[in-house]
């Protein structure tokens, strides 16, 4: 910063005196090659100064404007989204209902020692509860 404020007031000054003249009577061409030697170092400096302040600017800030919001869903044509319920095991109790059965009996002698000969029966197994398990197939529940 320094430097760009020294640098301008020197060209300043050397534009100053360039365009001052003084009252000095004789030739023409007397001064001429010192004229044209100033204006080089003034045309030299003054571009060293337009560089040093072209070259310490920082670039231009980049401007991205922001995403546009979501569109807003219509409140009446807005469905959630289906859950989806995993798969899982389940216990199921079922029940088996009885049987009936024709056995064969071979002849037997009776507790109280009479001979019994051999015959059919009809047997009869009760009913009853069977726990099984069953695998459940996953879903969408659909609201």
């Amino acid at each position: 910063m320094v430097k760009k404020i020294i640098s301008i007031a020197l060209v300043l000054t050397l534009i100053s005196l360039i365009t001052v003249t003084s009252a000095e009577a004789g030739s023409k061409a007397r001064y001429r090659w010192q004229g044209a030697a100033i204006a080089l170092g003034a045309l030299a400096l003054g571009g060293i100064v337009a560089h040093q302040i072209h070259a310490h600017t920082p670039p231009p800030i980049a401007f991205f404007p922001p995403p546009p919001p979501p569109p807003i869903p219509d409140p009446y044509c807005y469905r959630p989204q289906p859950e989806y319920i995993p798969g899982h095991w389940e216990t199921v109790r079922e029940w088996v209902p009885g049987t009936w059965e024709r056995v064969w009996v071979p002849g037997h002698y009776d507790r109280w020692g009479n001979w019994v000969a051999g015959h059919y029966e009809e047997r009869q197994t009760p009913g009853r509860y069977v726990e099984r398990r069953v695998w459940v197939e996953g879903y969408y529940r659909h609201y």
